[in-house]
């Protein structure tokens, strides 16, 4: 991606700024999405012409990887790299923001996380969280070895 400006929150929205990135970013981590059609399914109704630049949008700058079914070469499963990762304290922190700083109505989901990500124990959420992603991932990772031919 070309530099546009030195300023570092300008490389960031360059980056990550685009509302559909994020989003994907945020079905990935809390709904444990990872195939085109998963992400279709969101309630936010992005394109498919939208996703699928996206997509390769994240998947040029490294936030995510993907690997093909097994049981079915045509569908793919997308999962973040610890780059992908990194931007989860990102979007809480969004969430965060929008939720104290808006009279707009959420979902009892959203309100839920971010109490958590407002408490005391708001590291050992993020972790968990994290850690759970991680797992996901590496099931991703796994399920796609089994029957493959590499």
């Amino acid at each position: 991606m070309k530099q546009r400006s030195k300023c570092a929150l300008s490389a960031c929205l360059d980056f990550i700024g685009d509302k559909w990135s994020l989003l994907i970013i945020r079905d990935m981590i809390f709904f444990k999405k990872k195939t085109f059609n998963d992400f279709l399914t969101s309630k936010e109704g992005i394109a498919s012409n939208i996703l699928t630049n996206r997509l390769k949008n994240l998947l040029s700058e490294r936030y995510i990887q993907y690997r093909i079914n097994p049981n079915n070469k045509k569908v793919k499963w997308y999962y973040l790299t610890n780059k992908g990762i990194n931007t989860y304290p990102i979007i809480s922190e969004m969430m965060k923001w929008t939720v104290k700083n808006s009279n707009l109505v959420y979902s009892e989901k959203s309100i839920n996380l971010v109490k958590k990500f407002s408490d005391k124990q708001s590291t050992a959420f993020q972790r968990k969280i994290i850690s759970s992603y991680s797992d996901s991932r590496n099931d991703i990772i796994e399920n796609s070895l089994q029957n493959s031919s590499f």
